[in-house]
């Protein structure tokens, strides 16, 4: 579901005028859903006035990004916004990976689909604003980087000049990516197999060559395995669990992620406060905006480990792809927080279930 709009822009640099100025009547990423063009051309359209086009080695840039002191991040996808401020630290950007292992600031990015970077000025009546953003190759929003009060400003211009692209276009070469695998069919899937193997994890890093390995794609697994390792949830958990952990003081992690970047919050919450349709997390230093109507499914999820049974709460949506997740805070090779085992062992399970999974 995206915004309505009041506004019918005839270009994309009528949108980023408004948009500039202060006075669009939606966010970037509606306008351009509304336009049927993408972010990135909606944001490439003020390239040669406020917006300067990147050319990098991403991983190469991203390692510098310590020198900007006190950011504010985004990372978002269809259905979730997570902001974090903090400092770019413990930067690992080799290859196709990056990672950066600051409590504060923690990204996992798939650097392969890092296809256009900008580094943005706005000027309007809430003050000057400077940000890096980047894209993927479908012009889909990866990962922004705004400049708070605290950064330093020298830097961000010093990190511009580095990686100005020498071509100033507005004109991007988007491409589509190729559709994902199709899994294999219910029926076709050894799951006693997979169930045997689930139960001998010893790291949940493990799950994902376990999916690959028996062609089994995410829901399909929960809906598959059984009780013993996933059960499905009523709509209501993620709100209950937001609110325990509040009431109950329960350090918590948060991940929200898209094609080329997740990002993770780790710690306690102190307020949670319902807008419309969005539910959000509202804290110095993290706030999460999330679409409660976008929920389709929650699954509580088990998964084997040496330091015993890692729970985690997985949000979907209508498509059954997974685009929050939450898990208690835990220090490497201790045992789950009880509290949080707890907390989710209680919440009410949804009526039905697969046929497959009893």
């Amino acid at each position: 579901m995206h915004n309505t709009l009041s506004v019918e822009y005839k270009s994309p640099s009528d949108a980023w005028a408004d948009l500039c100025a202060g006075t669009a009547k939606g966010y970037a990423r509606d306008i351009a859903h509304a336009m049927n063009i993408t972010e990135a051309e909606v944001v490439a359209a003020g390239v040669g006035d406020n917006v300067i086009r990147l050319e990098a080695d991403w991983g190469q840039l991203v390692q510098e990004l310590g020198s900007l002191g006190d950011v504010k991040i985004i990372t978002r996808n269809e259905h979730a916004v997570h902001e974090k401020v903090g400092l770019f630290d413990k930067i690992s950007a080799k290859g196709p990976m990056g990672i950066v292992l600051n409590r504060e600031i923690d990204l996992r990015l798939f650097l392969t689909k890092w296809a256009f970077g900008f580094a943005v000025t706005t000027d309007n009546n809430k003050g000057r604003r400077k940000s890096l953003q980047f894209f993927d190759h479908e012009g889909t929003a990866i990962h922004k980087i705004f400049l708070t009060e605290s950064s330093d400003e020298t830097a961000y211009e010093t990190l511009i000049s580095r990686y100005e692209a020498t071509e100033q276009s507005s004109i991007l070469r988007l491409k589509n990516y190729d559709p994902a695998n199709t899994p294999a069919a219910d029926g076709t899937i050894d799951i006693e197999a997979l169930k045997n193997e689930w139960g001998a994890l010893k790291d949940v890093h493990q799950f994902h060559g376990l999916l690959r390995k028996h062609n089994c794609d995410r829901h399909q697994s929960f809906r598959l395995i059984g009780k013993e390792f996933a059960e499905k949830l009523t709509p209501e958990a993620l709100k209950n669990v937001l609110d325990q952990s509040v009431a109950n003081n329960i350090s918590i992690m948060v991940f929200v992620g898209n094609k080329g970047c997740i990002q993770i919050h780790t710690g306690h919450i102190e307020k949670v406060k319902e807008m419309g349709p969005w539910i959000n997390v509202l804290d110095p230093g993290f706030n999460l905006h999330l679409r409660q109507d976008h929920i389709a499914e929650i699954w509580l999820v088990r998964k084997p480990t040496k330091d015993g049974i890692i729970t985690t709460l997985e949000v979907f949506n209508d498509k059954e792809e997974s685009f929050a997740l939450l898990c208690g805070e835990r220090e490497v090779g201790q045992p789950e927080n009880i509290a949080w085992h707890n907390m989710l062992e209680s919440l009410v399970r949804h009526d039905t279930v697969s046929a497959a999974a009893e």
